[in-house]
Protein backbone atom coordinates (compact mmCIF):
# COMPACT_ATOMS: atom_id res chain seq x y z
CA UNK A 1 0.00 0.00 0.00
CA UNK A 2 1.24 3.10 -0.94
CA UNK A 3 2.36 5.74 1.97
CA UNK A 4 0.05 8.29 2.42
CA UNK A 5 0.35 11.79 4.09
CA UNK A 6 -3.17 12.54 4.32
CA UNK A 7 -4.01 8.66 6.17
CA UNK A 8 -0.94 10.13 8.27
CA UNK A 9 -2.29 13.25 9.48
CA UNK A 10 -5.55 11.96 9.93
CA UNK A 11 -4.39 8.94 12.54
CA UNK A 12 -2.70 12.01 13.92
CA UNK A 13 -5.96 14.42 14.41
CA UNK A 14 -8.00 11.28 15.68
CA UNK A 15 -5.45 10.71 18.30
CA UNK A 16 -5.60 14.47 18.95
CA UNK A 17 -9.41 14.60 19.45
CA UNK A 18 -9.51 11.17 21.53
CA UNK A 19 -6.84 12.22 23.64
CA UNK A 20 -8.58 15.26 25.45
CA UNK A 21 -11.90 13.32 25.69
CA UNK A 22 -10.32 10.32 27.87
CA UNK A 23 -8.80 12.94 29.85
CA UNK A 24 -11.35 14.97 30.70
CA UNK A 25 -13.03 11.86 31.52
CA UNK A 26 -10.12 11.54 34.00
CA UNK A 27 -10.42 15.12 35.44
CA UNK A 28 -14.12 14.28 36.11
CA UNK A 29 -14.05 11.31 38.19
CA UNK A 30 -10.34 12.81 40.27
CA UNK A 31 -10.76 16.41 40.30
CA UNK A 32 -6.72 16.48 40.38
CA UNK A 33 -5.30 19.29 38.61
CA UNK A 34 -1.80 18.08 37.72
CA UNK A 35 -3.90 14.80 36.19
CA UNK A 36 -5.45 17.47 33.80
CA UNK A 37 -2.06 19.04 33.07
CA UNK A 38 -0.06 15.79 32.80
CA UNK A 39 -2.95 13.91 30.52
CA UNK A 40 -3.54 16.73 28.37
CA UNK A 41 -1.28 19.75 27.97
CA UNK A 42 1.80 17.56 27.48
CA UNK A 43 0.42 15.33 25.20
CA UNK A 44 -0.86 17.62 22.65
CA UNK A 45 2.24 19.91 22.99
CA UNK A 46 4.46 16.62 21.86
CA UNK A 47 2.03 15.96 19.06
CA UNK A 48 1.53 18.67 17.92
CA UNK A 49 5.60 19.26 17.78
CA UNK A 50 5.39 15.91 15.92
CA UNK A 51 2.71 17.14 13.98
CA UNK A 52 4.97 20.03 12.73
CA UNK A 53 8.12 18.10 12.23
CA UNK A 54 6.53 15.62 10.21
CA UNK A 55 4.39 17.93 7.95
CA UNK A 56 7.96 20.51 7.86
CA UNK A 57 9.82 17.09 6.30
CA UNK A 58 7.30 15.43 4.53
CA UNK A 59 5.69 18.58 2.69
CA UNK A 60 7.93 21.57 3.17
CA UNK A 61 11.26 20.66 2.43
CA UNK A 62 10.13 18.62 -0.90
CA UNK A 63 8.54 22.07 -1.95
CA UNK A 64 11.21 23.75 -0.98
CA UNK A 65 13.45 21.52 -3.41
CA UNK A 66 10.85 21.90 -6.25
CA UNK A 67 11.41 25.53 -5.70
CA UNK A 68 14.84 25.38 -5.83
CA UNK A 69 14.95 23.27 -9.12
CA UNK A 70 11.60 25.73 -10.73
CA UNK A 71 14.32 28.49 -10.42
CA UNK A 72 17.04 26.96 -11.86
CA UNK A 73 14.73 25.70 -14.96
CA UNK A 74 13.71 29.36 -15.35
CA UNK A 75 17.11 30.45 -15.82
CA UNK A 76 17.72 27.77 -18.11
CA UNK A 77 19.37 24.61 -16.62
CA UNK A 78 17.76 21.58 -17.06
CA UNK A 79 20.06 19.32 -16.51
CA UNK A 80 19.80 18.67 -12.50
CA UNK A 81 17.75 15.44 -11.83
CA UNK A 82 15.78 15.48 -8.68
CA UNK A 83 15.95 12.87 -6.14
CA UNK A 84 13.13 12.44 -3.80
CA UNK A 85 12.86 8.67 -3.28
CA UNK A 86 8.92 8.65 -1.62
CA UNK A 87 6.38 7.29 -2.99
CA UNK A 88 3.82 9.83 -1.45
CA UNK A 89 1.86 12.15 -2.68
CA UNK A 90 4.40 14.58 -3.06
CA UNK A 91 7.15 12.08 -3.68
CA UNK A 92 4.52 11.33 -7.06
CA UNK A 93 4.10 14.83 -7.47
CA UNK A 94 8.37 15.60 -7.41
CA UNK A 95 8.48 12.59 -9.98
CA UNK A 96 6.01 14.25 -12.31
CA UNK A 97 7.45 17.03 -12.03
CA UNK A 98 10.75 15.60 -13.08
CA UNK A 99 9.53 14.23 -15.50
CA UNK A 100 8.52 17.58 -17.18
CA UNK A 101 11.80 18.45 -16.69
CA UNK A 102 13.35 15.36 -18.10
CA UNK A 103 11.10 16.28 -21.44
CA UNK A 104 12.01 19.62 -21.39
CA UNK A 105 15.52 18.86 -21.00
CA UNK A 106 15.55 16.50 -23.89
CA UNK A 107 13.68 19.30 -26.02
CA UNK A 108 16.23 22.09 -25.15
CA UNK A 109 19.23 19.48 -26.67
CA UNK A 110 16.82 18.44 -29.84
CA UNK A 111 16.59 22.30 -30.27
CA UNK A 112 20.44 22.90 -29.62
CA UNK A 113 21.21 20.05 -31.87
CA UNK A 114 18.81 21.35 -34.68
CA UNK A 115 20.60 25.02 -34.38
CA UNK A 116 23.40 23.31 -34.89
CA UNK A 117 22.06 21.34 -37.88
CA UNK A 118 20.60 24.44 -39.31
CA UNK A 119 23.85 26.49 -38.96
CA UNK A 120 25.57 23.76 -40.63
CA UNK A 121 23.01 23.54 -43.39
CA UNK A 122 22.87 27.60 -44.14
CA UNK A 123 27.02 27.62 -44.35
CA UNK A 124 26.58 24.57 -46.64
CA UNK A 125 23.94 25.01 -49.02
CA UNK A 126 25.30 28.81 -49.52
CA UNK A 127 28.91 27.46 -50.44
CA UNK A 128 27.47 24.93 -53.01
CA UNK A 129 24.86 27.61 -54.50
CA UNK A 130 27.43 30.13 -54.49
CA UNK A 131 30.12 28.59 -56.50
CA UNK A 132 27.85 26.85 -59.85
CA UNK A 133 26.21 30.10 -60.28
CA UNK A 134 29.32 32.08 -60.14
CA UNK A 135 30.73 29.73 -62.61
CA UNK A 136 27.00 30.04 -64.87
CA UNK A 137 27.39 34.00 -64.23
CA UNK A 138 31.45 34.02 -65.69
CA UNK A 139 30.27 31.31 -68.36
CA UNK A 140 27.51 33.76 -69.88
CA UNK A 141 29.17 36.84 -69.58
CA UNK A 142 32.02 35.32 -71.30
CA UNK A 143 29.70 34.29 -74.21
CA UNK A 144 27.86 37.63 -74.13
CA UNK A 145 31.34 39.27 -74.93
CA UNK A 146 32.16 36.74 -77.77
CA UNK A 147 35.24 35.13 -76.01
CA UNK A 148 34.08 31.67 -77.58
CA UNK A 149 36.65 31.77 -81.19
CA UNK A 150 35.33 28.81 -82.85
CA UNK A 151 31.70 27.01 -82.56
CA UNK A 152 33.15 23.77 -80.64
CA UNK A 153 34.59 27.07 -78.17
CA UNK A 154 31.07 28.11 -78.01
CA UNK A 155 29.46 24.59 -77.36
CA UNK A 156 31.83 23.84 -74.45
CA UNK A 157 30.80 26.79 -72.59
CA UNK A 158 27.35 25.81 -72.86
CA UNK A 159 28.14 22.55 -71.86
CA UNK A 160 29.43 23.73 -68.57
CA UNK A 161 26.49 26.05 -67.81
CA UNK A 162 24.40 22.89 -68.61
CA UNK A 163 26.46 20.74 -66.23
CA UNK A 164 26.19 23.46 -63.56
CA UNK A 165 22.88 23.61 -63.27
CA UNK A 166 22.54 19.72 -63.24
CA UNK A 167 23.84 20.44 -60.39
CA UNK A 168 21.80 23.09 -59.01
CA UNK A 169 18.75 20.73 -59.94
CA UNK A 170 20.15 17.87 -58.11
CA UNK A 171 20.45 20.05 -55.30
CA UNK A 172 17.06 21.45 -55.41
CA UNK A 173 15.61 17.93 -55.31
CA UNK A 174 17.96 17.17 -52.12
CA UNK A 175 16.86 20.40 -50.27
CA UNK A 176 13.04 18.82 -51.28
CA UNK A 177 13.60 16.03 -50.01
CA UNK A 178 15.64 16.92 -46.36
CA UNK A 179 12.84 16.94 -44.40
CA UNK A 180 11.03 14.37 -45.95
CA UNK A 181 9.78 10.99 -43.29
CA UNK A 182 8.98 7.78 -44.72
CA UNK A 183 5.78 7.99 -44.34
CA UNK A 184 5.28 11.07 -46.28
CA UNK A 185 7.32 10.58 -49.36
CA UNK A 186 4.97 9.93 -52.52
CA UNK A 187 5.62 6.45 -54.07
CA UNK A 188 4.75 5.20 -57.40
CA UNK A 189 5.27 1.75 -55.90
CA UNK A 190 5.09 -1.22 -59.09
CA UNK A 191 5.97 -4.85 -58.61
CA UNK A 192 9.70 -5.85 -59.83
CA UNK A 193 10.74 -9.14 -60.61
CA UNK A 194 14.40 -9.58 -58.51
CA UNK A 195 16.19 -11.02 -60.56
CA UNK A 196 15.55 -9.16 -63.93
CA UNK A 197 15.99 -5.68 -61.83
CA UNK A 198 18.76 -6.53 -60.50
CA UNK A 199 20.28 -7.30 -63.97
CA UNK A 200 19.18 -4.45 -65.28
CA UNK A 201 20.50 -2.61 -62.41
CA UNK A 202 24.01 -4.38 -63.25
CA UNK A 203 23.72 -2.97 -66.66
CA UNK A 204 23.79 0.71 -65.43
CA UNK A 205 26.70 -0.05 -62.54
CA UNK A 206 29.00 -1.97 -65.42
CA UNK A 207 28.35 1.40 -67.47
CA UNK A 208 28.63 3.81 -64.95
CA UNK A 209 32.13 2.00 -63.88
CA UNK A 210 33.57 2.12 -67.73
CA UNK A 211 33.45 5.85 -67.40
CA UNK A 212 34.61 5.93 -64.06
CA UNK A 213 37.79 3.45 -64.68
CA UNK A 214 36.39 0.83 -61.71
CA UNK A 215 36.41 -2.97 -62.68
CA UNK A 216 33.18 -3.96 -60.17
CA UNK A 217 32.48 -7.47 -59.13
CA UNK A 218 29.15 -8.15 -59.79
CA UNK A 219 27.07 -11.03 -58.11
CA UNK A 220 23.61 -12.00 -58.77
CA UNK A 221 22.61 -14.96 -57.17
CA UNK A 222 19.22 -15.14 -57.80
CA UNK A 223 17.81 -17.97 -60.02
CA UNK A 224 16.67 -16.58 -63.32
CA UNK A 225 13.48 -18.69 -62.76
CA UNK A 226 12.53 -17.12 -59.22
CA UNK A 227 9.36 -15.25 -59.57
CA UNK A 228 9.97 -13.73 -56.13
CA UNK A 229 9.46 -9.41 -56.55
CA UNK A 230 10.13 -6.50 -54.65
CA UNK A 231 7.52 -3.47 -54.55
CA UNK A 232 9.21 -0.69 -55.12
CA UNK A 233 9.25 2.82 -56.80
CA UNK A 234 12.06 2.15 -59.45
CA UNK A 235 12.15 5.87 -60.06
CA UNK A 236 12.78 7.06 -56.22
CA UNK A 237 14.63 3.44 -55.49
CA UNK A 238 17.22 3.89 -58.32
CA UNK A 239 17.88 7.31 -56.88
CA UNK A 240 18.64 6.29 -53.38
CA UNK A 241 21.33 3.50 -54.95
CA UNK A 242 22.74 6.63 -56.86
CA UNK A 243 23.57 8.44 -53.48
CA UNK A 244 25.64 5.01 -52.55
CA UNK A 245 27.04 4.91 -55.57
CA UNK A 246 28.15 8.48 -56.28
CA UNK A 247 30.00 8.04 -52.84
CA UNK A 248 31.88 4.63 -54.36
CA UNK A 249 32.59 6.21 -57.41
CA UNK A 250 34.49 9.37 -55.04
CA UNK A 251 36.37 7.53 -52.86
CA UNK A 252 36.91 3.82 -54.59
CA UNK A 253 40.31 2.82 -54.63
CA UNK A 254 40.71 -0.45 -56.51
CA UNK A 255 38.13 -2.90 -55.00
CA UNK A 256 34.09 -2.73 -55.42
CA UNK A 257 31.44 -5.32 -55.15
CA UNK A 258 27.37 -5.52 -55.64
CA UNK A 259 25.77 -9.00 -54.53
CA UNK A 260 22.21 -9.41 -54.97
CA UNK A 261 20.39 -12.85 -53.07
CA UNK A 262 17.35 -14.02 -51.67
CA UNK A 263 16.72 -15.19 -48.43
CA UNK A 264 14.27 -15.80 -45.70
CA UNK A 265 11.85 -13.80 -47.66
CA UNK A 266 14.01 -10.83 -48.46
CA UNK A 267 15.72 -9.32 -51.54
CA UNK A 268 19.45 -8.42 -50.03
CA UNK A 269 21.96 -5.97 -52.22
CA UNK A 270 25.07 -5.99 -50.23
CA UNK A 271 27.60 -2.57 -51.97
CA UNK A 272 30.92 -2.78 -50.75
CA UNK A 273 33.85 -0.99 -51.64
CA UNK A 274 37.52 0.10 -49.88
CA UNK A 275 37.03 4.17 -50.20
CA UNK A 276 36.93 4.40 -46.55
CA UNK A 277 37.40 7.79 -45.42
CA UNK A 278 35.78 8.39 -41.90
CA UNK A 279 36.56 6.51 -38.92
CA UNK A 280 34.76 3.10 -38.10
CA UNK A 281 32.73 4.98 -34.70
CA UNK A 282 31.12 7.40 -37.10
CA UNK A 283 29.92 4.96 -39.57
CA UNK A 284 26.29 4.95 -37.53
CA UNK A 285 25.97 8.96 -38.21
CA UNK A 286 26.29 8.55 -42.07
CA UNK A 287 22.46 8.33 -41.97
CA UNK A 288 21.92 11.59 -40.10
CA UNK A 289 20.54 14.50 -41.93
CA UNK A 290 23.21 17.10 -43.19
CA UNK A 291 26.55 14.62 -41.94
CA UNK A 292 28.90 14.90 -43.86
CA UNK A 293 33.42 14.87 -43.90
CA UNK A 294 33.51 17.36 -46.24
CA UNK A 295 33.16 21.01 -46.69
CA UNK A 296 30.91 22.23 -49.62
CA UNK A 297 32.78 21.76 -52.98
CA UNK A 298 30.07 22.69 -55.35
CA UNK A 299 29.41 19.14 -56.03
CA UNK A 300 25.94 18.90 -54.41
CA UNK A 301 27.47 17.10 -51.53
CA UNK A 302 25.00 18.44 -48.54
CA UNK A 303 25.15 15.68 -46.45
CA UNK A 304 21.69 14.73 -47.55
CA UNK A 305 22.24 12.11 -50.23
CA UNK A 306 22.54 9.08 -47.79
CA UNK A 307 19.62 10.59 -45.43
CA UNK A 308 17.81 10.57 -48.74
CA UNK A 309 18.63 6.99 -49.25
CA UNK A 310 17.52 5.77 -45.95
CA UNK A 311 13.99 7.42 -46.04
CA UNK A 312 13.56 6.54 -49.16
CA UNK A 313 14.49 2.83 -48.42
CA UNK A 314 12.38 2.84 -45.18
CA UNK A 315 9.15 4.53 -47.36
CA UNK A 316 9.47 0.67 -49.37
CA UNK A 317 9.25 -1.11 -45.75
CA UNK A 318 12.92 -1.91 -46.60
CA UNK A 319 15.98 -1.29 -44.58
CA UNK A 320 19.89 -0.01 -44.77
CA UNK A 321 22.44 -0.45 -42.52
CA UNK A 322 26.62 0.10 -42.81
CA UNK A 323 29.65 -0.76 -41.76
CA UNK A 324 32.88 -0.89 -42.14
CA UNK A 325 35.04 -4.02 -42.02
CA UNK A 326 38.39 -5.01 -43.15
CA UNK A 327 39.06 -1.49 -44.43
CA UNK A 328 35.74 -1.89 -46.51
CA UNK A 329 32.57 -0.17 -45.89
CA UNK A 330 29.46 -2.05 -46.76
CA UNK A 331 26.23 -1.08 -47.24
CA UNK A 332 23.28 -3.80 -46.82
CA UNK A 333 19.60 -2.81 -48.24
CA UNK A 334 16.91 -5.53 -47.62
CA UNK A 335 13.49 -5.53 -48.85
CA UNK A 336 10.24 -7.54 -48.37
CA UNK A 337 9.88 -9.79 -51.19
CA UNK A 338 6.28 -11.26 -52.57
Amino acid sequence: MKNSIIHRLIVICIILCALPLIALLLVATAGIFWIYLLMIAVPIVILTTLAILYIKKRVIEPLGILILEANNISSGDLSHEIAYERNDEIGRFVSAFDHMRSELYEQQKQQRQFEIERKNFINSISHDLKTPIASISAHIEALQDGIAATPEEEKQYFKVVENKLVILTELSNQLSLSYSMPDTIHLVAQNANCYHWTSDFFDDVRTECQIHGIAPNLKNLIEVDNKATICIDIYQFDRALQNISSNVFRYTKGFFSISAEISEQKFFLRIENDGVTLPADHVGKIFDRFYTEETGDAQGHLGLGLYITKTVIQAMKGNIQAKIQSGRIIFEITLPIS
